[in-house]
């Protein structure tokens, strides 16, 4: 049966090797290689109506995401989902999120004053002290959105941990369970008044959740969410636990052999399995 992979981003820029970072060299080895070999993007609007069998894709089918909302995603990401027309599904942190002008983007082509991107550890300490620079702002996103090639979601508001540390077993704190349900809903209203669209989508920070978690989610208006989990996603998959695949290398031949192992069911699930022994 053919499955549909989800990758997962974070950081597109110059620093090679940092923390959840490819260049925008290694990004585009993966869209030439979608490009090549004929793969549809999709939103997950698209992916879900395949896993809940309500469509059948006679295309071979892939899902790009990016979890935060790093400011790189604009300056690098996105003029490269421009040049191979492709789809990504930004989740946002919607605290990171303020107001401004759209800031200069990578041309290939011409030499231009790109703002400063800070390496990952970097970002964080500086969106914790309130320095938003780093992140994209609304003008941006709006301006993405608006190009039909970037679907904008959530990422939750403050990207806190409400769980208990009880080993591999995740519980969501009791304590901590009215604080997540504001912090869902904040991410959400934020996303839609903003942007003036509907927000249905949820990654789960650092991909933790439990049935709790999820009752909140569908409880706070949202029809589907992402995870950290490495898997297939095929129609009949729980579409409140869509697999995601780390995408950690920008070699051709790592992303073309992934594309084809979780592209398919039972290769997708066994290579998993053995993937998550070793």
């Amino acid at each position: 049966m053919r499955a549909i992979p989800v990758f997962m981003y974070h950081h597109i820029n110059r620093h090679a090797g940092d923390l959840v970072t490819l260049t925008p060299e290694d990004f585009e080895n993966h869209l030439r290689v979608l490009k090549d070999r004929g793969f549809q993007t999709l939103f997950l609007d698209e992916l879900v109506r395949l896993l809940k069998g309500k469509e059948l894709s006679s295309e071979p089918s892939v899902a790009l995401t990016f979890d935060d909302g790093h400011l790189d995603n604009w300056v690098y990401a996105f003029p490269l989902l421009e040049k191979y027309q492709m789809k990504a599904t930004i989740f946002l942190i919607t605290s990171w999120m303020g107001e401004g002008v759209k800031r200069p983007r990578w041309n290939p082509n011409r030499q231009e004053n790109l703002p400063e991107i800070p390496r990952h550890k970097e970002i964080k300490k500086r969106v914790g002290s309130g320095d938003l620079s780093v992140a994209l702002n609304w003008e941006e996103a709006r301006a993405m959105e608006a190009g039909g090639l970037v679907d904008i979601q959530s990422h939750t508001h403050f990207h806190r941990d409400y769980f208990l540390p009880e080993g591999k077993m995740l519980r969501l704190d009791p304590a901590q369970r009215i604080l997540m349900k504001e912090d869902l809903a904040r991410s959400k209203e934020s996303i839609e008044g903003r942007l003036g669209k509907r927000c249905r989508y949820l990654s789960w920070p650092w991909g933790k959740y439990d049935s709790e978690a999820l009752s909140l989610a569908k409880e706070s208006g949202f029809e589907a969410t992402v995870t950290t989990e490495k898997g297939v996603n095929f129609p009949g998959s729980n579409e409140m636990t869509i697999k995601r695949i780390v995408a950690k290398c920008g070699d051709k031949g790592w992303f073309s052999k992934r594309l084809s192992i979780y592209s398919h069911k039972a290769v997708g699930r066994l290579y998993s399995h053995i993937a998550g022994k070793i």
